[in-house]
């Protein structure tokens, strides 16, 4: 509390006004947490990019927010500089590190002059004053940024939290930050933490053998994880021993569960004696969770959480349809009302007579157990994490040569999908496509990385002029003959890294 004051009084006397974005270029640590919770006792807007992120790739929810005050990891100093002097804007930059990485920009340490001043909190209003704006992944077009008031972000964190219902963490328990901090679980379990009393161990550089000696040596009971961290968990146990008898609860989301994850990682690790799969997006946070109390496999995602409605309508007619018929999820409730920032036109896209559009197809059994089945959407999980398809295209298009371009996935068991790309190049232009790879991927973080590109005479398309993204992922398949090939050349950094 003492340094979350500290942070507040500083963005005070240096006028931060009410509901403004504070923009937090940070992975993991002690700094992150309080920065935020100072950002929110100050009245403004928390905004969170991750530090590995090029400038261009910041670009479009950092312009939108219009940002001013910026907290920034040392690895993320760079980016930020260059993105921030590309706007007409007044700026601040406040490196979070130490003054020998901060590149001349001022420390939170030099902020203590202004913290000492005595400058009045705001009066916060809850239903309107916002204090969180987390950005869609821009699978349907331009990405969002979403309105959080203080009284949405507290029906979220309850939803999330509800210790009356949810018992995998105990006061005085220690656990870890290991999913990424600008994703919508990872700061819903930092809060949830922190309200049950526990210590927090945060990591912002992920390693798996750092991670194992964590729970081995704080006698970890429970953590959030991805599949992908599960997988890596047991690629570690390979190669080093590990006394980490005291996990007994993992709660995953990302991504489903299959039964031979599960088995796998149960054998391996027979300690654990829950696995709880969840549900969320970012525009709603959790949205479904696994309750049972023993430790049996479900192919189901779980049941409805607290102060949330559910149904499920026919992708062609709008009909609500009952138990075990197909169709897309909606829901309802106070931590579903986020309106997108400056697009009301997006916002009333979303919403169906009050009910939100997740863009997830499922159903639910006679037991309320709900069960995701295939996404609306187009977007590709890497290791967990959204890899918009827009987005690379995009980048391809500012090759010279580059005509079209679309990206599909092809499915891998170590990563989930990995993005795959077909072009069609201007005529009179030559290019290889390895030389088309190495331009993407230099430009973008590793998970972004396309594993093949395809050079085609066409895309195809419907009588309408719609990409077939179908029989271009059938085309993906047949490309790359084995994805293990593929990914030799950094299956050993995968093993203690998830990004670098």
């Amino acid at each position: 509390m003492d340094r979350a004051e500290y942070i507040a009084k500083s963005l005070l006397y240096l006028r931060v006004e009410k509901s403004e974005v504070v923009l937090l270029v940070m992975d993991w640590s002690p700094a992150a947490i309080y920065i935020a919770l100072g950002a929110s006792m100050a009245g403004a807007a928390i905004q969170i990019v991750s530090p590995k992120l090029q400038a261009w790739e910041m670009q479009f929810p950092v312009r939108e927010s219009e940002s001013r005050f910026v907290f920034s990891d040392p690895l993320g100093l760079r980016e930020i500089d260059k993105l921030m002097k590309t706007l007409n804007r007044e700026y601040r930059i406040i490196c979070t590190g130490t003054r020998d990485f901060a590149n001349g920009y001022p420390i939170i340490e030099d902020l203590a002059f202004a913290a000492e001043q005595d400058v009045p909190y705001p009066k916060i209003n809850p239903e309107t004053d916002i204090v969180y704006l987390p950005y869609s992944s821009g699978i349907h077009g331009k990405r969002k940024g979403i309105v959080t008031t203080h009284r949405i972000m507290v029906a979220k964190t309850m939803v999330m939290w509800n210790p009356k219902h949810h018992k995998e963490f105990r006061r005085g328990d220690t656990t870890l930050t290991m999913i990424p901090l600008h994703k919508q679980i990872g700061l819903d379990a930092m809060f949830c933490a922190l309200l049950n009393g526990l210590s927090i161990v945060t990591e912002k550089n992920f390693c798996t053998h750092t991670f194992m000696t964590c729970i081995q040596r704080y006698k970890i009971r429970s953590v959030h994880l991805t599949p992908y961290l599960m997988n890596l968990m047991m690629y570690e146990t390979e190669s080093h021993d590990y006394n980490i008898e005291s996990l007994e609860w993992v709660l995953t989301g990302a991504d489903a569960i299959t039964d031979e994850l599960y088995e796998e990682f149960t054998d391996c690790f027979p300690h654990v004696k829950k696995v709880t799969q969840t549900y969320g997006m970012t525009e709603v946070g959790l949205i479904c969770r696994n309750y049972n109390e023993d430790a049996a496999f479900s192919h189901s995602c779980g049941q409805l959480t607290a102060n949330l409605e559910m149904k499920i309508l026919d992708v062609l007619t709008g009909k609500e349809l009952g138990p075990r018929e197909k169709g897309q999820i909606c829901v309802k409730g106070l931590p579903a009302d986020s309106p997108y920032l400056n697009n009301p036109r997006a916002t009333e896209e979303h919403f169906i007579e009050g009910w939100r559009k997740t863009g997830d197809i499922g159903f639910f059994d006679e037991d309320q157990n709900v069960y995701i089945v295939d996404k609306l959407k187009e977007m590709i999980k890497v290791f967990g994490y959204q890899v918009i398809p827009k987005e690379i295209e995009t980048l391809l298009l500012t090759h010279q040569a580059v005509e079209e371009a679309a990206v599909v996935a092809i499915n891998n068991e170590l990563s989930g999908e990995r993005p795959v790309a077909f072009v069609v190049l201007k005529k009179g232009h030559t290019v290889t496509e390895d030389d088309l790879k190495e331009y993407v991927n230099k430009r973008v973080i590793r998970y972004k990385h396309l594993v093949r590109i395809n050079i085609t005479q066409f895309l195809p398309r419907s009588a309408c002029g719609t990409i077939l993204r179908r029989l271009l992922a059938e085309a993906a398949v047949m490309s790359v003959a084995s994805i293990a090939d593929v990914e030799k050349e950094f299956a050993e950094e995968v093993k203690h890294a998830l990004a670098t």
